[in-house]
């Protein structure tokens, strides 16, 4: 139950260590009985102080900053002794945190700021020895910690994000070989069988009607798998086939409706404004076709956010007659049409193969106002297929 709910929520794994200050300043106050006893001022400002840690994460300029201004206030204006240790140390943390999340004018603003609130403090009793190096000593280590810790996890996301490169090459090398091989040994027999078959029912003619069926149930047979293995070959060769949504695409009606509704409404949550008219007769279409539907409109919506903003206003159009498929996506921003593969997608030219492999055609070209993807193909007509 608890993993459930940190897996939903990851930032409450963090929650102890952000109250943690909290609780210290709390604690801290609360058992100071030295000769000056907490006052009201110590309590407010080591609250307040603590309570900005909380946001340190999200805000960390501002929570510097404020820091900062709460040291002065503390220090140099109450004179609240107690609160001011607190305080001191509480700002330290926002710096390093500052350093460890931010960098260019925000880190240099928030170091200034923190610079200026030591002097303020230390300019009643200025040494120009040893005021200089305390100021440092309480400025560079958080500075060194929050700069090596920001490293440290660039280069752990940096590690991880090449290891899912090599695992992606690596699988869609394998899919490649995979399909190659297929392609290769497995059609060409197929194809030769199915060759050999329908010449020697053209050969058997009419004097034994019986084989002749029997030759024709085979030809059939072997022309349908020859079908299925050229599209599981262009399966095979698009890397982004292979997953959880497309695999939920070719299960069932729920399935492909719920992923292609799933694609719509991430590319609404990125800000782009969707007008959609999905006809419900998508739902009889077979696997294959679902899945090209499913990819025209994940490449068509990507290519709306990547070109035409994600402030862009999008048309999205999904028909079917008892001939053909339509899917078009126009939007109104003005960009060039992508002509070549896209790292992060499929890409318009592996998706007018795939298009291309059902009998059907894609087109990319300047719209009424914008762009405009459009993609068509033959209703669940096999003997379209190329």
């Amino acid at each position: 139950m608890l993993s459930r709910i940190l897996q939903r929520f990851p930032t409450l794994v963090w929650a102890p260590v952000r109250f943690t200050p909290m609780v210290a300043a709390i604690t801290y106050v609360a058992l100071s009985h030295g000769p000056v006893p907490p006052h009201g001022w110590d309590w407010v400002l080591a609250l307040i102080s603590a309570a900005c840690t909380v946001v340190g994460g999200r805000f960390p300029l501002a929570v510097t900053l404020i820091q900062s201004a709460l040291t002065v206030l503390a220090i140099v204006v109450l004179d609240a002794v107690v609160a001011n240790a607190v305080i001191f140390a509480l700002a330290a943390i926002a710096l390093g945190e500052l350093a460890m999340r931010r960098t260019g004018w925000q880190c240099w603003t928030g170091i200034a700021g923190y610079l200026a609130a030591q002097f303020i403090v230390y300019a009643p009793a200025f040494h120009p020895l040893l005021t200089p190096f305390t100021i440092a000593l309480a400025t560079v280590p958080p500075i060194v910690l929050g700069a090596y810790i920001r490293s440290v996890l660039q280069r752990g996301v940096k590690d991880r994000r090449q290891r899912e490169i090599a695992v992606r090459e690596a699988r869609a090398a394998e899919r490649t070989a995979i399909a190659r091989e297929l392609h290769d040994l497995v059609a060409h027999y197929l194809a030769s069988v199915a060759m050999g078959v329908g010449a020697a029912r053209i050969a058997l003619g009419e004097r034994e009607p019986a084989v002749a069926t029997a030759l024709s149930d085979v030809h059939t047979t072997t022309s349908t798998a020859l079908t299925d293995l050229r599209k599981l070959v262009a399966t095979l060769r698009d890397p982004a086939s292979i997953n959880e949504e497309a695999g939920t695409a070719l299960i069932g009606d729920d399935g492909f409706t719920g992923a292609l509704a799933g694609t719509v409404e991430r590319a609404r949550n990125s800000g782009l404004i969707i007008d959609a008219d999905v006809d419900k007769g998508i739902t009889t279409l077979d696997s294959m076709r679902r899945l090209a539907v499913l990819r025209v409109v994940q490449e068509g919506l990507t290519n709306v956010i990547k070109h035409a903003g994600r402030s862009a206003t999008a048309r999205l159009r999904v028909s079917t007659t008892p001939e053909e498929v339509h899917i078009e996506i126009a939007d109104n921003g003005a960009h060039p049409a992508p002509t070549s593969d896209d790292n992060t997608g499929f890409g318009l030219v592996g998706l007018r193969e795939r298009v291309e492999l059902l009998g059907g055609g894609l087109r990319s070209e300047p719209g009424q106002d914008g762009w405009r993807l459009a993609a068509w193909m033959p209703n669940n007509a096999e003997e379209n297929i190329r």
